[in-house]
């Protein structure tokens, strides 16, 4: 399997009071950085960073399950 180098994310997980909290972690790809990001999540929101780009958004439907936020 060929070594994938490790890329940088920063997920924003925002409370339902509105306080964000930031964690910033690397990750072989977007699809393995959502679902880490997805899995830590507290809040009610949640948008991961790549850099400057956003990669994703996401609203909380249920105790652990995310729905996407059109962005």
């Amino acid at each position: 399997m060929p070594f994938r180098p490790l890329k940088s994310y920063t997920a924003i997980d925002i409370a339902p009071d509105g306080q964000a909290q930031s964690d910033t972690f690397d990750a072989p790809h977007d699809t393995a950085a959502a679902r880490r990001a997805q899995f830590a999540a507290e809040g009610v929101l949640l948008q991961l960073w790549r850099e400057a780009r956003l990669v994703g958004a996401w609203r909380r439907t249920g105790p652990r399950t995310f729905e996407p936020e059109a962005f």
